[in-house]
């Protein structure tokens, strides 16, 4: 009986040490100049390459910037949707995921489209083919069947490259955007409000809110809490030519200036990064109560 105690709480031990160690999250890297979709796993700040597949891309080639043109975006996105049999029409196969395109920085961008997807195809001939989608990834059932077991919806980015080249294999070793995070994250605890804005892009939109409107809404915000803490966790960073993401995340806890607790959430902080001026400000920015 004791031994049969002891190895349970050796179990328990594992187990507990097991949960509380890194999360590994995956992420998809597309290379349209070689039609090549890249399976990483995210570690120590790189990306590293665990599977390579064979994709047919839009039959258009170049970066997607309106409804019906036939090419497929380029950028940072995430999967919003998975689809399977029968709510899915035969022709994309044994399954599909949709793309959240456009996303916060398309739409202030102007771009427009809809149900761009990873998903598989009920002809094989045509993967045969590089260029022969409607602006979809593309890949076989099995493929995808496989893929599915890395990608968790609303988290697992897909990148999409029109040509990708090695450094952005290691997005967690840029100092500039790993240095830049860390000063929102102080400004905002420290409730530096100049400070704080000034990480913002100004064409930044959130929740209907301008820059302008988002400093107005932070000030008021800095003046009930006597205390504001982010508590980041599980830190990712993506880097594309056309912007940088930043995911984590937010354990957010504000204290009243009674010293009561006023306000707590946990979920994923999404952070759409473009350059002004040479230096990486917080274009867009969206949460998710999903967590890695």
């Amino acid at each position: 009986m004791r031994k049969t105690l002891i190895g349970l709480l050796v179990f328990f031990v594992l187990q507990a040490a097991a949960w509380a160690g890194p999360k590994l999250s995956t992420a998809l890297l597309v290379d349209k100049k070689t039609n090549t979709l890249y399976v990483t796993k995210y570690e120590g700040g790189d990306l590293q390459v665990v599977k390579t597949l064979h994709v047919t891309l839009g039959k258009v080639v170049g970066d997607k910037e309106d409804e019906g043109d036939l090419k497929t975006p380029e950028g940072i996105y995430t999967f919003k949707t998975k689809l399977t049999p029968p709510k899915l029409k035969p022709k994309f196969g044994a399954m599909a995921y949709y793309l959240n395109f456009p996303n916060s920085y398309d739409q202030l961008a102007g771009r427009t489209g809809s149900d761009i997807m990873l998903h598989a195809t009920n002809e094989p001939d045509r993967l045969k083919k590089d260029f022969d989608s409607e602006g979809c990834v593309v890949v076989n059932n099995e493929e995808i069947r496989d893929l599915s077991s890395q990608i968790r919806v609303g988290l697992t980015p897909i990148l999409i490259f029109s040509e990708l080249s090695p450094e952005y294999y290691h997005p967690g070793k840029d100092q500039k955007l790993v240095g830049f995070f860390n000063s929102w994250v102080q400004a905002w605890e420290g409730k530096e409000i100049e400070k704080y804005i000034d990480h913002y892009h100004s064409d930044f939109s959130a929740q209907a809110m301008n820059k302008s409107q988002w400093k107005k809404y932070k000030t008021n915000l800095n003046r009930q809490y006597a205390e504001i803490k982010v508590n980041p966790e599980d830190i990712l960073y993506y880097r594309h030519p056309k912007y940088s993401m930043i995911t984590f995340t937010q354990n957010y806890h504000s204290k009243a200036k009674s010293g009561k607790s006023a306000f707590h959430s946990r979920g994923t902080k999404i952070l759409y990064i473009a350059e002004e001026a040479g230096e990486p400000k917080i274009i867009a920015e969206t949460y998710t109560t999903l967590m890695w």
